[in-house]
């Protein structure tokens, strides 16, 4: 092995910063001298339903459309589920966030007769509707989770304070 001596261990003491500062540089204008931004706390992809209700994805053929989103700490938001063919049994709803906080289901989920569908919203999937009433204590990071015998869902959200 060959050790650099006097002049030699200089410049790599000098180069070795050097370099490596060009080196970060390089990395963050590839990235358009942006840091990546942190990730989602959720991976819910709203799309847009008629108003100002959106409709979020909890499953395979289970949907749900919120009246008011982003949800909001303290706020009740009524949520409307629907799900595509057989049901089996009452629907149920739990939710909680990182600490074990409990989400305050005020209503439901309860059916919605048919000519009630909706509640005037148009909202083109098929399936049962159930109707809800959710209240978040506090900001943060839950997890939903709605099912009816075999057939389970999960939404992971971002609450607002």
């Amino acid at each position: 092995m060959i050790v650099p001596s006097g002049m030699g261990r200089l410049a790599l003491l000098v180069a070795g910063p050097a370099a490596l500062l060009a080196v970060v540089a390089a990395l963050a204008l590839s990235s358009g001298g942006r840091a990546a931004p942190a990730p989602p706390c959720g991976s819910e992809r709203p799309r847009g339903l008629p108003g100002e209700a959106v409709e979020l994805t909890a499953g395979e053929g289970i949907w749900s459309a919120w009246i008011a989103y982003p949800a909001e700490a303290g706020e009740r938001i009524t949520v409307l589920w629907r799900l595509d063919g057989f049901v089996p049994g009452p629907l149920e709803l739990s939710g909680a966030d990182a600490q074990g906080h409990r989400l305050a289901v005020e209503f439901g989920p309860s059916p919605v007769i048919p000519q009630l569908r909706g509640g005037g919203l148009v909202w083109p999937r098929p399936g049962r509707e159930w109707g809800s009433r959710v209240l978040f204590s506090h900001p943060g990071c839950w997890r939903l989770e709605v099912g009816a015998g075999d057939r389970r869902g999960e939404l992971v959200l971002s609450v607002r304070g």
